[in-house]
């Protein structure tokens, strides 16, 4: 019952992945670790998740190593964190996959150092929006 159970949630983790378009960035900022990142919805979509996974370089390519977490922004302005036990240390590798039914859009990336924390916030923007985009 396990092996089947195991089985059915790696199918659907693939028909997810699938779907979804892969930002993917290596972490920089001032701070030596960061413990949460920040989704940050600037898109005209609404109601969808995004799941932020820890990647590891081999052979020339990034492979999700671990899932750090999932996100759920609900309507254009929304954000959501993920808090992480593991610190994500600068140079690290990390990828957020975002469901298809988002558009096109674009993202980007900025390190915010508070007293007790470090933010990784990334902002996915609309279309329409020069941001992140080259100029």
């Amino acid at each position: 019952m396990k092996k089947i159970t195991v089985l059915f949630a790696g199918i659907f983790l693939c028909l997810a992945a699938l779907g979804a378009e892969n930002i993917k960035f290596k972490v920089g900022g001032s701070a030596k670790r960061y413990n949460q990142i920040r989704v940050v919805n600037n898109t005209h979509a609404s109601y969808f998740g995004c799941e932020a996974f820890l990647l590891e370089e081999r052979d020339g390519k990034l492979i999700a190593q671990e899932s750090m977490g999932s996100v759920r922004l609900e309507n254009p302005g929304a954000d959501d964190t993920i808090t992480t036990i593991k610190l994500i240390k600068r140079g690290t590798n990390l990828g957020l996959a975002v469901p298809e039914k988002v558009g096109d859009f674009s993202y980007v990336v900025d390190y915010k150092n508070y007293p007790l924390f470090d933010v990784i916030e990334i902002k996915l923007l609309g279309a329409d929006s020069p941001l992140g985009k080259e100029f």
